[in-house]
């Protein structure tokens, strides 16, 4: 009796300290690349359904220095968090033992390099790939001894996605059978033996909705994401990136292409050169800047509700269209992971904010999967905080490129997130052929949209206005004439422009509004913001700019004995409603523009304890909706039709408090309105 008490009792505390501790901070300050590259791997695995594990200074934005520590304290401080603090690798290990099926080994020598300055562990990449694969860290033969961590000679993968045939791969990257290790080759060599290999035989078992390209993150990890590291040796010359590589790169396109033929898939990392973002899209491709960490974490952390409220937000009822000059002032990078949660490059954490109207611009894809960043910036935005989507709602994207197949979606998506987020308004650029247009493997890359089909995308997906930066249409010229209401600038200064004297910077803008009939409208900067602490920013450039210096700057404009008292400096919320009054264009009731059903895939999936079921709703149709969730046998699970909120974006986490204690396995989804049915795969793995 005594025995099974103290059974009872340590089975008690082993629950308790395994599935009930506090979130896990891991310093990562000073750690060696081989320890940061565990951390990733381990944060993907253990972050997939729940926020265990964040990292402090393993992969900080480079915009802004302070970036994992403000995110430390926030989640803090509007959290609640309260971290179990660890700085070394077996401590860590330890914490999270019960996640880990052991190591997969690599050769720490070799190293590949895509162009100067770059250096990474190829073998150690690999090796976080498989890890990601079986749950399985990327540890060198010794230190898997010394972390206490088993290592197979082979190891099982099992399709978690879609169903392809478990397969055996090697657990030993650095083994001498492995045709990349075979004597004679170059470095380059070898990394492409092993990329072939990988899309033959990994590709197919990673996530059919995604792939990573560059440095290997815990985002990639935690989606089990395909990932290569290649690039050219410029940021801009599209034939800095060899044919070798382009070749490995498309057939991963194509992969995905024909797994999502009808739908928009995410590419994640940084592409260079650039340009090559436009050869993405030809595939249906939409991309996203994430040289960083903490992803994992941010898109598993818990927040009740997803109404993004702000305090910019506008009644076009209240406003009044005056005899002035409005002027709007854009942050670049809005696309770009870095400044949307590198805390706009520390410019959002200015003691000025508030004060000068800004357009915030965001990547409304990446808040919609980091509810917890998207609410901490909607409820700390001022009243003169504008937001703006930076280049299309779904990322960094071209949507006059995606064919005709993936349209529908790409709409229908883009519309979700819009009204998610009450953004309406859209800056959109191609800035990249030296010649105007280049033909890139066939497909078109080019400084201009094609302006019909760009336009009508735009209306079709509600926008209320279209920045551009486009060499073909004129500066400061609004135009409704492709569909939409369009709104460009180009080679007039007002681009990334040279602020470093912001004397001459006023004197520019106030000329360039002299004489023009009031009332008028002016793009006046799309520049780079950042932290107010201006000699400490990283990577300094004349097109910087802080909220405080853009404060002074408004000053200096606004004091112009001429025209200062008509010049305002306005959100794009006003400045969006003003124009579109002063055009004598209506104002658009965006839920009615939502015409078709489209499922936004749930999250994360597969899950171990929670999934979110997300989609649109059509405004007739939203009475008329049945979601259901069945098992693989085709038994009723769940009925949650009684969920659904209206038209619009539907956000439905399964299971709820109805539905508890459901076994491990695959589960399906319907969801049935009028004529069309939806039916999904989700995985449970508790």
């Amino acid at each position: 009796m005594v025995n099974r008490f103290f059974i009872l009792l340590f089975l008690i505390h082993f629950h308790t300290s395994v599935f009930s501790q506090n979130p896990v901070l891991y310093n990562g300050t000073g750690a060696s690349i081989q320890d940061k590259i565990i951390a990733h791997t381990l944060a993907g695995i253990v972050n997939r359904d729940s926020a265990r594990l964040f990292l402090l200074n393993v992969y900080e934005t480079w915009s802004y220095n302070r970036t994992d520590e403000t995110w430390r304290d926030l989640y803090r401080s509007r959290g609640g968090v309260v971290y179990d603090s660890v700085q070394s690798m077996s401590a860590l290990i330890n914490k999270f033992r019960y996640k880990i099926n052991g190591a997969i080994t690599y050769d720490a020598a070799r190293y590949y390099s895509n162009f100067s300055g770059q250096n990474f562990c190829w073998q150690a990449e690999a090796a976080a790939l498989i890890g990601s694969l079986t749950d399985r860290l990327p540890v060198i033969s010794s230190y898997a001894a010394t972390l206490g961590l088993q290592v197979s000679d082979s190891v099982f993968i099992t399709d978690a996605f879609d169903g392809d045939s478990s397969i055996w791969v090697t657990g030993r990257v650095e083994a001498v059978s492995n045709p990349w290790n075979q004597a004679g080759l170059t470095e380059e060599q070898r990394y492409f033996f092993y990329l072939d290999w990988g899309i033959n035989r990994l590709l197919p078992r990673c996530n059919p909705d995604m792939f990573y390209i560059r440095e290997y993150t815990d985002w990639a990890s935690k989606n089990r994401m395909f990932q290569l590291n290649l690039a050219g040796t410029e940021d801009l010359n599209f034939n800095s990136l060899s044919t070798g590589k382009a070749d490995l790169i498309e057939r991963v396109l194509l992969f995905l292409q024909n797994k999502n033929p009808n739908r928009i898939f995410h590419i994640y990392g940084w592409m260079r050169p650039e340009p090559l973002t436009q050869w993405f899209a030809h595939f249906g491709a939409s991309f996203h800047e994430t040289l960083l960490g903490n992803l994992s974490w941010h898109s598993a952390f818990p927040v009740s509700g997803r109404s993004y409220t702000r305090a910019s937000i506008v009644d076009p009822d209240t406003l009044q269209l005056q005899n002035k000059y409005y002027l709007i002032f854009i942050t670049s990078e809005g696309d770009a992971c870095n400044w949307v949660y590198g805390l706009q490059s520390g410019g959002w954490l200015s003691a000025y904010r508030g004060y000068p109207p800004v357009a915030w611009g965001w990547n409304l894809h990446m808040l919609s999967l980091t509810p917890f960043v998207a609410k901490y910036y909607s409820e700390t935005a001022t009243k003169n905080d504008g937001f703006i989507s930076v280049t299309s709602p779904l990322g960094y994207a071209f949507p006059d490129l995606w064919n005709a197949t993936v349209r529908p979606n790409a709409v229908s998506a883009s519309k979700a997130l819009m009204d998610s987020f009450n953004v309406y308004t859209v800056y959109g650029y191609k800035h990249y052929a030296s010649s105007g247009s280049v033909n890139y493997r066939g497909k078109q890359i080019s400084n201009s949209f094609d302006f019909p089909k760009f336009g009508q995308f735009q209306k079709d997906i509600g926008a209320h206005l279209t920045f551009l930066f486009d060499p073909l249409l004129a500066t400061q010229t609004p135009t409704t004439f492709f569909g939409s209401l369009l709104f460009n600038h180009v080679n007039d200064n007002t681009f990334y422009s040279d602020v470093s004297n912001l004397n001459t910077t006023a004197t520019r803008i106030v000329n360039a509004l002299t004489g023009k009939q009031k009332p008028y409208f002016y793009l006046a900067g799309y520049q780079r913001m950042r932290q107010d602490d201006f000699t400490g920013r990283s990577s300094p450039g004349n097109s910087d700019i802080s909220v405080q210096r853009l404060n002074q700057l408004i000053g200096f404009i606004k004091s112009d004995p001429t025209i200062g008292a008509d010049i305002e400096v306005v959100t794009p919320e006003v400045f969006s409603v003003l124009l579109r009054k002063k055009l004598g264009l209506s104002e658009v009731d965006y839920t009615e523009n939502i015409k078709e059903f489209v499922t936004l895939e749930n999250y994360p999936n597969p899950f171990s304890s929670k999934t979110t079921i997300r989609f649109s709703c059509p405004v007739n149709d939203n009475n008329n909706v049945s979601l259901k969730v069945f098992d693989i046998l085709g038994k009723e699970v769940a009925d949650l039709s009684n969920r659904i909120n209206g038209p619009g974006l539907q956000e439905i986490v399964f299971p709820d408090e109805g539905v508890s204690n459901i076994p491990s396995g695959i589960y399906f989804y319907r969801l049935i309105t009028g004529k069309e049915q939806y039916t999904k795969k989700m995985i449970l793995v508790r």
